[in-house]
């Protein structure tokens, strides 16, 4: 029995020529072709990500750990710092003791170079402070031998004469 399909020369009856199906053969083939490079992209793309993911979670763990690292270092210092400050307290302490002709709070700063320096500046102004008060009371010094005095001789004088002598006296 003839259905007329099997002729490929009858056109429009679901039938191709023999060029017809080459090109539709060479379609087909292109398409998987194309299908294939596809999935191959897709495949290099996936990998890809894999490759990224794996990388970022390396930069995560990296970086929480930089940021412990960065926090222990970080409490360390502030324990660092805190116990550096106890002990220039202490020093300051200890010279502010050691130097009681030197007034205290005349030995000041923050690390034990400035403390020195301070006890030094200390040292200096209480020096020059003693030597002008020794050139002050040289230069009010009475020669020896020389009489008291007592002011004028009051004995004498009324009452109101004494009031205004001693008026006089402390207006000068």
């Amino acid at each position: 029995m003839h259905t007329g399909h099997e002729d490929p020369g009858i056109p429009g009856n679901g039938g191709s020529t023999a060029k017809e199906r080459g090109e539709l053969d060479m379609q087909l083939r292109q398409e998987q072709q194309e299908r294939q490079d596809f999935v191959a992209a897709l495949t290099e793309r996936d990998e890809r990500i894999d490759e990224l993911t794996v990388l970022l979670e390396r930069s995560r763990d990296a970086m929480v750990t930089k940021q412990e690292e960065y926090d222990h270092a970080w409490a360390e210092m502030a324990a660092l710092k805190q116990t550096k400050d106890e002990a220039v307290d202490a020093c300051r302490d200890a010279l502010r003791m050691a130097h009681p002709e030197l007034p205290g709070d005349l030995i000041e700063g923050e690390t034990v170079e400035e403390l020195a320096a301070s006890v030094q500046g200390a040292r200096s102004l209480v020096e020059n402070v003693r030597t002008a008060l020794s050139a002050e009371k040289t230069a009010a010094r009475v020669p020896a031998g020389a009489p008291v005095s007592n002011g004028p001789d009051l004995a004498g004088l009324s009452p109101r004469d004494k009031i205004s002598a001693g008026i006089q006296t402390r207006s000068r």
